[in-house]
């Protein structure tokens, strides 16, 4: 279900895409500025702040993030939530990005997806290595003209046998 909405908004967003063209110079420079969002997420991801974090999430509630664990978040609130109590049962976090794939749809919304490595420790000392694929479609905000995450999907790779 989540998917075929994901898949059913995508569509839409390269439709609205198609109808702006955007020059190459104006494409490099909001690539840049979506590839520097996603770094300094990831950045706030390992610092597990919260306050932080807000500031890349489109704070609507259409908001939507699928987690490693299962868990699906709807609207900014619930996923705010959802951050303070994964937060607080890790001591450590180490989110890595690779591999990043950015399409910038329109001048509002861009799509970008890539593999990830988490290394989280948590508080009872147990630790999760694992890995996964990620998506997340960004959405410019108007009233602060930044990026900002609109959906998001994070997979976890089964391991390896």
């Amino acid at each position: 279900m989540l998917r075929s909405k994901m898949l059913l908004g995508l569509a839409g967003l390269l439709v609205a895409g198609c109808a702006q063209r955007l020059s190459r110079q104006v494409i490099a420079v909001e690539e840049q500025a979506v590839r520097e969002r996603v770094t300094e997420w990831a950045r706030a991801v390992n610092n597990r702040d919260t306050r932080e974090l807000a500031a890349f999430y489109h704070q609507v509630p259409e908001l939507t993030v699928a987690w490693t664990s299962g868990t699906r978040t709807r609207g900014w609130e619930e996923e705010h939530e959802e951050q303070r109590r994964f937060f607080r049962s890790i001591a450590r976090s180490n989110l890595v990005i690779s591999d990043l794939s950015i399409e910038i749809l329109s001048a509002t919304a861009a799509v970008t997806s890539f593999h990830h490595s988490s290394d989280i420790i948590k508080t009872s000392t147990d630790r999760d290595i694992f890995s996964g694929n990620g998506t997340i479609v960004w959405m410019k905000d108007e009233a602060d003209n930044m990026w900002k995450i609109h959906t998001a999907q994070l997979s976890r790779n089964p391991p390896d046998m």
